[in-house]
């Protein structure tokens, strides 16, 4: 794996999804890499408001654009965040996963960075659902799930090995995303027929 040359980072624009965003410029910031943001905007499930709402959805489905493009431009344009990191970010309507899978295509994104949880209970149980979903679906493009404020680089990486090709890849790729950090491999051994080994002793109890 080379080095990222494009990263993309998506949000929900809550203040917990920030933090995907602030590691994401600063892994820009220290690999040279080229940085789009993205906030996926659902609306169809206003259509189901058409009847009450009327004419006036389509100005209420414009606004929702208007304060989300505001609001991620002010996070990208953030000197407190972006690292000296000048990002391209966009507004893209429809369902996050299928959004953020698309855009990742298109950009032919070396990583996602996405984050664990959003702003609510339901946030949380759909950003998480959408990260499992894209680690699966996604085999060619690495994902980051960010859980926590970013204060510094990486300073220690705990990678799971079981000594197969994508374990090579895994730790390729920790390298290359934390170069400095200390690498800890670690491969977790099932003996065979291990249960057994303590049947005799309880049988004789």
């Amino acid at each position: 794996m080379k080095t990222p040359q494009t990263i993309l980072a998506a949000t929900d624009l809550s203040a917990p999804a920030r933090h995907a965003v602030e590691r994401a410029f600063r892994l820009a910031a220290s690999g040279g890499s080229e940085l789009h943001i993205i906030h996926a905007l659902e609306l169809d499930t206003l259509d189901s408001l058409r009847e009450m709402l009327g004419d006036d959805l389509s100005a209420v489905k414009a606004g929702l654009e208007d304060d989300a493009r505001e609001r991620l431009n002010r996070l990208a344009g953030d000197p407190a965040s972006h690292q000296g990191v000048a990002a391209r970010s966009r507004v893209a309507p429809g369902n996050p996963l299928s959004v953020i899978a698309a855009e990742a295509d298109a950009l032919n994104a070396d990583l996602v960075v996405l984050g664990a949880r959003g702003e609510s209970l339901l946030r949380h149980a759909m950003l998480g659902s959408t990260a499992a979903r894209l680690l699966r679906k996604s085999a060619q493009c690495p994902v980051l799930v960010v859980k926590q404020a970013p204060h510094e680089n990486y300073r220690s990486v705990l990678v799971a090995v079981d000594f197969s090709p994508v374990s090579l890849q895994a730790i390729r790729s920790a390298r290359l995303l934390a170069h400095s950090a200390d690498l800890v491999l670690l491969h977790a051994l099932e003996l065979p027929y291990e249960a057994s080994w303590f049947l005799p002793a309880w049988r004789n109890r």
